[in-house]
């Protein structure tokens, strides 16, 4: 009998009753899912996004060379030219080319590319997987992000303004003689649009090639209607000067060239400082005695404040409001005492505002040692001024000695003479037609005195001593 002896084999156990083994499987294949879908949405970022078009070039921000790409262009860009065209009121059309860069205009590529990255990501990404496995594009421009550099931009418009734009000429009065003048027409100006910088902007936004600008007119301030009006001489006012200092002679007619001309419509207020200007080398003023801290120096512009003076007493006598005016130090030699006015660029001025209906002209002049300052108007506007001065106090002349060694002992020289102090008050009577008599008091000043300087003699001399010598002659340099 044949005996048979067989294996014992172990028993299946169930799938399911392996639970850690089905946990295993499944973050295998979830991996392995994960993995695709990665794949494929980086596939998508790359390939998709790739159909975007910036500038009509294709680009991805997921792909290295899209930022070379973009910055390459964006400097092509920057070479792009627009032609503005500017039409003038005359009819007549400007033509100036410009680049791009020029205007200050650039790429943000860095923004370029983040908005790109946004657009394609507004897709849903198993749209995007099946646009990447497909190798389907879908073509879409994007604008690049465009940005200015205003102080370039700014400058280039400074220039060009300079260029194009027209100002305005007023109406001018040419004098002849007291009783003759003539009016100078004036003329209107054009200039670009207020909002220019937002139009040229525009343009390049939107890829223009040309751009359209219509010029506006300006309208003068002062028109020949208003010059019309002046039909008088008001005042006359005129004070001397010596044309030996030729310096001092050279910066008062230029100070009275400026002020010859000026038109003052009503309300309008003068300011001296403002007309002339700084009174510098640069501006073409010379150096000549000027009055700094009580002392006659050399500086720039000496002699202008005969200028201004000549026309403070015009404008006195011609009735006009005054705003601001300050006196010199001590007295100077071409006008009386509170009737003089000092000025300095940026710290004093002299200022006057025209309280009359009607426009004025101020014509000034000075040649063969004269300065002429006057006022005209309109007969009927024409006031009636009278001028009081009354002096308070003469203050006498203080006396300084020094000893020297250059002259013998007991000889006594005057250096400077000095000069008087004062303490005077300015009144003014106005009579204006159709209105009551006007009185008021204008100003009251002091000028402190200037002392009398005596050099005294210490050297020692067998000689007798000598008289006392007559005062030196002072030569004519004021402020």
């Amino acid at each position: 009998m044949e005996t048979k002896v067989l294996s014992k084999q172990p028993a299946r156990v169930p799938l399911a009753r392996r639970p850690h083994l089905l946990v295993w499987v499944g973050l295998m294949v979830a991996a392995a899912a994960a993995g695709v879908v990665s794949f494929f949405v980086r596939q998508a970022d790359i390939h998709a996004t790739g159909s975007w078009h910036v500038a009509v070039m294709d680009v991805s921000p997921m792909s290295p060379d899209s930022r070379p790409k973009l910055e390459a262009a964006a400097r092509r860009w920057q070479e792009n030219m627009l032609v503005i065209q500017v039409l003038r009121p005359d009819g007549s059309v400007l033509r100036t080319r410009v680049r791009y860069g020029e205007l200050g205009a650039s790429w943000d590529v860095e923004k370029t590319l983040q908005r790109v990255q946004a657009m394609a990501r507004r897709y849903p990404v198993w749209w995007r997987i099946v646009l990447a496995s497909t190798g389907h594009r879908v073509p879409q421009n994007i604008a690049p992000v465009i940005g200015f550099d205003e102080n370039i931009l700014q400058r280039w418009l400074n220039r060009w303004r300079s260029q194009v734009e027209v100002a305005p000429q007023d109406a001018r009065l040419r004098y002849l003689s007291p009783s003759r003048w003539e009016i100078v027409p004036e003329k209107t100006g054009y200039r670009l649009p207020a909002n220019t910088e937002i139009l040229l902007q525009d343009a390049v936004h939107r890829g223009q090639t040309v751009c359209t600008l219509a010029m506006e007119n300006v309208s003068p301030r002062i028109t020949g209607e208003h010059l019309r009006e002046i039909d008088a001489e008001w005042t006359a006012v005129s004070t001397h000067y010596s044309e030996r200092e030729r310096n001092r002679a050279h910066n008062i007619r230029k100070a009275a060239s400026s002020i010859n001309g000026v038109i003052l419509l009503p309300g309008d207020t003068f300011s001296y400082n403002e007309v002339v200007g700084p009174r510098t080398i640069r501006e073409g003023f010379r150096k000549a005695p000027v009055i700094v801290k009580g002392e006659l120096v050399p500086g720039d512009g000496g002699g202008v404040c005969q200028v201004s003076t000549t026309v403070y007493m015009a404008a006195l006598q011609a009735g006009l409001q005054i705003v601001q005016r300050s006196h010199h130090a001590f007295p100077i030699h071409y006008a009386p005492p509170g009737l003089d006015a000092t000025v300095v660029y940026g710290a004093i001025d002299l200022r006057f505002r025209n309280n009359t209906p009607c426009p004025i002209a101020l014509v000034a002049e000075a040649k063969n040692g004269r300065v002429v300052v006057r006022v005209l108007g309109a007969e009927r506007y024409r006031r009636a001024v009278k001028l009081q001065r009354v002096v308070h106090a003469v203050i006498p002349v203080p006396e300084k000695t020094f000893p020297t060694t250059s002259l013998p002992a007991g000889v006594r020289k005057v250096k400077d003479k000095g000069q008087r102090g004062w303490r005077v008050s300015v009144y003014r009577i106005i009579e204006e037609p159709g209105k009551p008599l006007a009185f008021e008091k204008v100003t009251t000043d002091y000028y402190r005195p200037q002392p009398r300087i005596v050099l005294v003699g210490q050297a020692t001399s067998t000689r007798p001593p000598a008289q006392e010598t007559a005062p030196a002659q002072e030569t004519e340099a004021g402020p």
